[in-house]
């Protein structure tokens, strides 16, 4: 990658660091590091401060403040249209991180699926990048088909883990013991599923489930507090560490919904293996791929509180099990480490770079609601 290209960072999603968006955003400014590159500008916003109608507002504007023929690198938001547009009207460049399906999306902003105009502001930029990165193959394979845009242009670069910090929270898992799941309480998590699944008479005796996130299913989890449910809220990652290296396994669970049918890179499987966990991961594209690869976890059905409960016992139950598990992901999980992502980064933004000042992509691509396709005119 050209150091002396200039990159300006767009996340319009809150990226405090105990969120998904914020490990996203530390994981790009590490990728980018390793590669030589400051970015230009960071717009994000780290704190929870002010009103989220507000705090959109003033990162809107900030968004548009880019310099000249630069490359803006920007995670995929309802949102993101204006700041690719004053990219290409500085003759500039984009790449947009697809970290999600718009099932996902209209999970959190129903509105946006009831209308036609908000889906089409929606999806547009991902096709008027000049290169999308994605961190699943399914996903990568949605994008094509949303945009219609040749498949070389979208990359596969796989999320990653703070392998270090991770690491250094291994130590022998504490008793009582528990087991752990990190990240946004979102409806397409599978909350309910694992919440059912500690109320069940196979859930292994005197195993708390510790919950570290919050999101919209967090009554849900509230709700479990007699069952064993712990809720720890939301914490900082060197925290997150430090729950994760007490644990004796860790879930990873999407829920039998659209939005993980397309799959998913997950952090928390990633994390799990650095801090020398089992865990138990339900079999979404993506999320299964990294768990065979790192040999760390046991693959269920999505939406199976009795696949889950089950799982849990047959680890609970069988400590070499664990020990061979613990044993394959210290092994492996350095290869997920995020500087391991670098070049594929690097080469979408010099394949960007190289395309700016080339409109391809016209505005006036109408959106089929049937299909959640763009239907790219050239």
């Amino acid at each position: 990658m050209n150091p002396r290209t200039r990159v300006t960072l767009v996340w319009l999603e809150g990226a405090a660091e105990s969120a998904a968006a914020g490990v996203h955003l530390d994981g790009t400014l590490r990728r980018l590091a390793a590669l030589g590159i400051e970015p230009h500008r960071v717009v994000a916003r780290r704190d929870r401060s002010g009103g989220r109608v507000s705090r959109l507002a003033r990162l809107l504007l900030d968004s548009v403040r880019q310099p000249r023929r630069g490359v803006v690198v920007v995670r995929w938001h309802p949102f993101a249209l204006p700041a690719l547009v004053a990219a290409r009207l500085r003759g500039g460049a984009c790449v947009v991180s697809a970290q999600g399906v718009l099932a996902e999306v209209e999970a959190v902003h129903p509105w946006i699926g009831r209308s036609r105009v908000a889906r089409w502001i929606a999806l547009r930029p991902l096709a008027l990048a000049d290169r999308v990165v994605a961190p699943s193959a399914g996903i990568a394979r949605w994008v094509v088909e949303v945009t219609g845009r040749p498949a070389h242009e979208v990359t596969v670069l796989e999320n990653g883990a703070d392998v270090a910090l991770f690491a250094a929270g291994r130590r022998a898992p504490v008793w009582p013991p528990y087991a752990v799941f990190v990240g946004n309480l979102a409806p397409w998590q599978g909350i309910r599923d694992l919440v059912d699944a500690v109320r069940r008479p196979d859930w292994p005796s005197g195993l708390r489930l510790v919950v570290v996130g919050d999101g919209a299913e967090r009554d849900a989890v509230l709700a479990a507090r007699d069952d064993g449910v712990e809720w720890r809220g939301v914490l900082d990652r060197a925290a997150v560490a430090r729950v994760l290296g007490g644990a004796t396994l860790a879930f990873a669970t999407r829920g039998a919904v659209a939005a993980s049918a397309r799959g998913t890179s997950p952090f928390k499987v990633i994390e799990a293996a650095a801090a020398g966990l089992p865990v138990v991961a339900t079999d979404v594209p993506g999320q299964a791929e990294v768990v065979h690869d790192l040999g760390n976890g046991l693959v269920v059905p999505p939406g199976d509180a009795a696949a889950l409960a089950g799982a849990a016992a047959r680890l609970m139950a069988d400590e070499d099990l664990r020990d061979r598990l613990r044993a394959r992901a210290v092994e492996r999980v350095a290869a997920y480490d995020w500087t391991a992502g670098s070049e594929r980064l690097g080469a979408a933004i010099d394949a960007a770079a190289r395309a700016a000042g080339r409109v391809r992509w016209s505005l006036r691509a109408p959106v089929s609601p049937a299909e959640d396709r763009l239907v790219v005119r050239r």
